[in-house]
């Protein structure tokens, strides 16, 4: 799922769309902790803007 705003489950709106890109972030914060408690090195994050 590249874009939540374009996922169907998420009804149209400014507050839902921000409840669901706060899930999707507190649940990669949960994966990069519980992978590096295992000891995996994390994937560097892709740097996001106008030329990047």
């Amino acid at each position: 799922m590249s874009s939540l705003r374009q996922d169907p489950r998420i009804k149209h709106g400014l507050i839902p769309i921000l409840v669901a890109m706060r899930v999707q972030g507190e649940r990669e914060r949960r994966a990069a902790e519980a992978a590096r408690k295992a000891g995996q090195p994390v994937p560097p994050k892709k740097k996001r803007g106008w030329f990047g």
